[in-house]
């Protein structure tokens, strides 16, 4: 046989053994991926990215407490109590930040520069005063479903103050707000709901201050 004849038969003796079953693997379409061999266990899947955790000593997010008091209702915001006195206002200042922390009012937000305070809720029983210090609560109706005692035993109290220069003197403002414990029936739930002050809570505190610093409004 003449050798430009063989080239036709090596040529398709070639081509049969490229198609034999394992002489090697074929080229495939794009986005078809080969089969596994009869036998053989498909391969794992990789493993889904693992989920942040919080670093340590960082407490994780939940939800606010049922009983966490909202802003305060402009219909339940108490007024100021005010007092004017012939002192500096510095001194007043002064005086006015120890008598609550004497009288167990500790403060929680201060400005110096705008002479503002701010204490802490603190639990207050209606025994120690004379008179009742809430006024009562607002009628029930289609607008106000929170249910109240009418007669405030017990509850919290956060006391405001401010002092400022006037033309008369040094003015003293200072008002009490007051959480009572309520129930919501629309929620079913009980919540702390704000009452206004009747001022006896800032009275009695600006009379203590008054007795501290030997002073006497005008």
């Amino acid at each position: 046989m003449q050798p430009a004849a063989r080239r036709p038969i090596r040529a398709a003796l070639l081509g049969f053994i490229l198609m034999l079953p394992g002489s090697g693997p074929g080229v495939l379409p794009a986005g078809v991926r080969p089969e596994p061999p009869i036998g053989t266990a498909p391969p794992a899947e990789a493993p889904p990215p693992p989920q942040a955790q919080p670093e340590a000593g960082e407490a994780p997010e939940s939800p606010a407490p049922e009983d966490a008091a909202p802003e305060i209702p402009p219909e339940n915001q108490s007024s100021f109590l005010t007092r004017i006195y012939k002192m500096r206002p510095g001194k007043l200042w002064k005086g006015l930040l120890s008598t609550l922390e004497a009288e167990g009012f500790p403060p929680e937000e201060t400005s110096q520069e705008t002479r503002t305070v701010k204490t802490s809720f603190v639990d207050f029983s209606q025994d120690k005063y004379p008179a009742q210090v809430a006024e009562p609560p607002l009628r029930l109706g289609r607008n106000y479903h929170i249910l109240q005692m009418i007669k405030v035993k017990q509850g919290k109290v956060s006391l405001e103050g401010v002092v400022t220069h006037t033309r008369e003197g040094t003015e003293l403002r200072l008002r009490a707000r007051i959480l009572v414990m309520g129930l919501d029936r629309a929620r079913r739930v009980r919540i702390l709901v704000d009452r206004r002050s009747t001022g006896v809570i800032e009275a009695d505190v600006i009379h203590r201050l008054e007795e501290r610093l030997g002073i006497e409004h005008l």
